[in-house]
């Protein structure tokens, strides 16, 4: 065990372009202290060793290393405190403190840094009292040295090429969330890989070279779930002549959803494809999309990322440098269902704002699970309160939102497990 400041931890996370991105995201969440657990036991990494590096001629560790982050500063003999005497003032301070933490695996990539593992930190948010954040985030704990931690975030990790490429490391990342929802296996990169190559490519599945767009397909449905896929590529535009990529962003963002993009980077002419998973972003009042935040396993987690193309051409504050970053597909792993698909609720939606009662109203449409949204409900004023909540309505419902600077004005309710729209009921709000 060492307990340190912020300011030293560059030697156990390594210099790789990840490593200096972690530095400076923890830097920005105003971490003080780390803690470094010096043998750490991680599940992921220990799956991936016994199916590829435990058969290795090449000698590798079990063990990886952990690095807690925390806000609050406090040094090695105050930490002693709180293990030999429970010291409850200074045990509070290190628990409402804790930012999360970063595993650093016992491997090096091809420039001999150390390769950042299951890393789970606080998204940082830099919303104002005139925006808001939205992001895919459950609840993961940590115990440290018997102390229980907890923070809100989506797992990342840096992709290990023996054992999977970026496409693997998007659907562990997309799993996550999955797990808590629908009880989908958590699996490791190398099982990821492993499955999906049930559909056969002419490539070796180990060392992986990454997944076609279809292993990516047949993995999502071997969980039992199906996929949505919404072809940007033709570059889709409503009738009203905005991008369909912030609507999909909202209807499953909102949802806990992640969704799985497929990018096709430009760099001198040459062009290579690449899977992220956008994992939050940030609107204004009126509900537009001002930034996204992508889980990039060649970046970081929470990458920040904007547009002035509706989000079809990337811009980021990154050290990678392309000509261009263009969403090809975005991909949304779906319970069975949820059989209403996104065109053809889409659609309806599409007529309903084209329509809507006021200009000054803004619309958006969103997926949610009938608790959740009683939930609401049961928060807000509404007509026909105790009807509403008492009426019998399916698990999944397509909301179309109508609202006036983030104030509800209407909900158009639409049934998700039919195959085609059928509205529901409308809700209509109040002040009192």
């Amino acid at each position: 065990m060492k307990v340190y400041s912020l300011d030293r931890v560059q030697k156990d996370l390594g210099h790789s372009r990840q490593a200096q991105y972690l530095f400076n995201y923890v830097r920005d969440l105003k971490a003080k202290t780390v803690i470094l657990e010096e043998q750490y036991f991680d599940k992921d990494y220990v799956v991936d060793y016994s199916k590829f590096y435990a058969r290795s001629f090449t000698t590798h560790e079990r063990f990886t290393k952990r690095l807690h982050f925390f806000s609050h500063s406090f040094s090695q003999k105050e930490f002693r405190e709180v293990l030999e005497n429970n010291n409850m003032q200074l045990s509070h301070i290190v628990r409402e403190s804790y930012l999360g933490f970063v595993v650093v695996k016992p491997l090096v990539d091809a420039r001999g840094n150390p390769l950042i593992g299951r890393t789970i930190l606080k998204p940082y948010s830099p919303c104002t009292e005139q925006d808001s954040c939205n992001f895919v985030e459950g609840e993961y704990s940590a115990s440290l040295y018997g102390i229980p931690l907890h923070v809100k975030s989506l797992p990342f990790q840096v992709q290990d090429i023996a054992v999977g490429a970026c496409s693997t490391v998007a659907l562990w990342v997309s799993l996550h969330p999955l797990y808590d929802l629908f009880g989908v296996p958590m699996q490791s990169p190398a099982e990821i890989t492993e499955r999906s190559a049930s559909f056969p490519i002419e490539y070796r599945s180990f060392p992986s070279s990454g997944l076609t767009r279809e292993q990516m397909i047949v993995y999502i449905r071997s969980t039992g779930l199906d996929i949505e896929s919404i072809d940007i590529e033709s570059k889709i535009e409503s009738e009203i002549g905005e991008c369909i990529v912030p609507d999909v962003i909202r209807a499953y963002i909102k949802a806990g959803l992640p969704i799985i993009a497929t990018v096709e980077l430009e760099k001198m002419k040459n062009t290579y494809c690449h899977a992220v998973v956008i994992s939050g972003y940030r609107c204004d009042q009126t509900g537009v999309i001002k930034e996204l935040y992508v889980h990039d396993d060649q970046i970081g987690p929470y990458n920040p990322v904007v547009s002035d193309e509706g989000f079809i051409e990337w811009k980021n504050r990154c050290v990678l440098k392309y000509d261009r970053k263009i969403v090809e597909k975005l991909l949304v792993p779906v319970y069975p269902k949820i059989r209403l698909t996104f065109g053809r609720i889409y659609e309806v939606y599409l007529r309903e704002r084209k329509g809507s009662l006021s200009k000054e109203f803004s619309t958006e449409l969103y997926l949610t699970q009938v608790g959740a949204y009683k939930e609401f409900l049961r928060n807000h004023f509404i007509q026909d309160k105790v009807k509403i909540l008492t009426t019998s309505l399916p698990r999944f419902l397509w909301i179309i939102w109508f609202h006036l600077n983030g104030t509800p004005v209407i909900d158009d309710v639409y049934d998700g497990t039919s195959v085609f729209p059928k509205r529901l009921l409308t809700v209509r709000f109040h002040d009192k």
